[in-house]
């Protein structure tokens, strides 16, 4: 399941299908995910649902993960690259809310399946049919639903603080993950620093960029660095535990948002994916 987590994931945030065509950070995934969650929870007679701009700085505030000016600059360039549109507001033409587009929304049920896949190995009697399938209802049952429990994530974020500063850079999560990935490879020699080469061009970043996320991760004791010419990397317990927490978390929440979407249907696809279902 690890395996596949990480496979998926990086993939999903390389440089070039990240939206908006920059690197990611927990702050852009934090945007993108609060723009699709209040677009699939608008209900235009209700004024309290509209997905403004100011509403949607008012959920970026939960998480506390940028500033003012990183949130507008960000929202430009999802609209600049075709991810976001400002539509307008027939009764009141001071207003834009913020719609992703169709562009976007691939984009997020694509993510949706392969969090719903590793969910599916371990638990492969659950189903999470839909999620897989790409289900356009079900992401919006499903995002509609995480509105509800923003705090939650928010809260999970913080409490993470192994990895809390590697969530603020320019893919540093990612490049752990995949120091992890090689580690637990079975493979005849050790990790080299010149392994991760690929993930210069993968996600956009220097060479300097991931031996300064090397040399954070190796002072809060998630890795440790040998040699010099021809540096090896290893995981420690510690790194693993920090990862294996972050997936473990990432992967209740969307588990969370599954039952609450399949309850918002009233039904479930497959009868073992009934809400009243006792939960492992």
């Amino acid at each position: 399941m690890r395996r596949h987590y990480i496979a998926t994931t990086m993939a999903q945030y390389e440089f070039a299908n990240f939206p908006g065509g920059w690197q990611s950070t927990i702050y852009r995934v934090a945007a993108i995910g609060a723009i699709v969650c209040l677009h699939a929870a608008y209900d235009s007679a209700d004024r309290a649902t509209w997905p403004t701009l100011a509403r949607f700085k008012e959920a970026m505030a939960t998480f506390g993960l940028s500033s003012a000016r990183q949130i507008d600059d960000f929202v430009a360039r999802l609209v600049e690259t075709g991810y976001v549109v400002l539509a307008r507001v027939a009764t009141d033409g001071r207003l834009r809310l913020l719609k992703p587009t169709e562009q976007l929304l691939d984009w997020d049920r694509t993510g949706l399946a392969g969090y719903y896949e590793a969910l599916r190995i371990l638990y492969p009697d659950t189903g999470y049919d839909l999620p897989v399938a790409r289900d356009r209802e079900f992401q919006l049952a499903m995002r509609k639903a995480s509105t509800s429990y923003f705090p939650q994530i928010a809260a999970f974020i913080r409490e993470d603080t192994d990895l809390l500063p590697f969530l603020s850079m320019y893919q540093g999560v990612h490049i752990l993950m995949h120091v992890i990935d090689l580690n637990l490879e079975p493979q005849s020699r050790p990790v080299r620093e010149r392994d991760l080469a690929g993930l210069q061009r993968r996600f956009g970043i220097s060479r300097s960029h991931i031996r300064n996320t090397l040399s954070t991760a190796e002072a809060a004791g998630l890795i440790t660095v040998s040699g010099r010419s021809q540096r090896l990397i290893a995981a420690t317990p510690r790194g693993l535990a920090a990862i294996d927490r972050f997936i473990a978390n990432t992967l209740a929440s969307h588990d969370l948002g599954y039952r609450m979407a399949i309850a918002e249907f009233g039904h479930a696809a497959d009868p073992r994916d009934r809400p009243d279902r006792p939960q492992r």
